[in-house]
């Protein structure tokens, strides 16, 4: 019940700050929401199962951040033929930086829990991304992990993931926690829905197979709720895990 309340809130939460005039909001370049095409639902939803049997693209790259992406899927790696014991990976930690090559995003991230009313936070500066620190972390053995972010603000102007819904499978994001161990995560799905119909369930689930959700607003602006009337989501599974 407290993960629901406090993920509810994503479907509220996301939007420009409210409380303008409708006349201040005339005088306002454009809003930066996105609607978007969605692509491969039916693989995000059964990583919710552990039943998911995709593999993630594997970007080939011209050795520097932000190469092409082939789209074909990689062989996994045969067992290394020693009889030295293979390293555990290390345990994952609170996550403080998020690189996305494809949209040149590079940023901070910081936890977020719930407010007094019981809804998710969101970071007030649209540059920074947000946590939600109840969940798995990056890098967890298994469940989602939630990393949110701001479209715009009618203060700050264009945020983080203003063009997060131009993600495709197979683009990058790399995850640095506060060890320094940084994780790789691979696209395999983008999608959107009216807020009221947003599965919150599969999107902050704990359990599952491993992997990151990026969520922000998207869809049309409304004028009259100053808010966007839709989420976008993108969902990424560890690359090499």
């Amino acid at each position: 019940m407290f993960r629901r309340r406090a993920a509810t809130s994503l479907a509220a939460g996301l939007a420009i700050l409210a409380a303008a005039p409708i006349v201040w909001w005339a005088t306002q370049p454009e809003p930066a929401g996105q609607t978007v095409t969605t692509v491969n639902a039916a693989a995000a939803s059964a990583l919710a199962t552990g039943s998911a049997s995709f593999s993630p693209v594997t970007p080939v790259t011209s050795g520097v951040s932000g190469g092409t992406s082939a789209s074909v899927e990689a062989d996994p790696p045969a067992a290394p033929a020693t009889s030295e014991p293979v390293p555990e990976p290390s345990p994952a930690a609170a996550p403080v930086r998020i690189e996305v090559p494809a949209l040149g995003v590079d940023t901070v991230v910081v936890p977020v829990g719930v407010d007094d009313e019981g809804e998710m936070e969101v970071p007030q500066d649209v540059d920074t991304i947000g946590w939600y620190r109840f969940g798995p972390a990056p890098g967890a053995a298994q469940g989602s992990a939630v990393l949110t972010g701001h479209v715009d603000d009618y203060r700050q102007g264009t945020g983080v993931f203003a063009d997060l819904g131009a993600l495709q499978p197979g683009d990058t994001v790399t995850v640095t926690d506060g060890a320094g161990a940084a994780r790789t995560f691979s696209v395999i799905s983008r999608e959107e829905w009216r807020k009221g119909e947003v599965p919150l369930d599969r999107l902050f689930d704990r359990g599952g197979s491993a992997r990151l959700v990026l969520i922000t607003c998207g869809g049309t602006f409304n004028t009259s709720t100053l808010g966007y009337d839709d989420n976008v989501a993108i969902t990424a599974v560890p690359v090499g895990g």
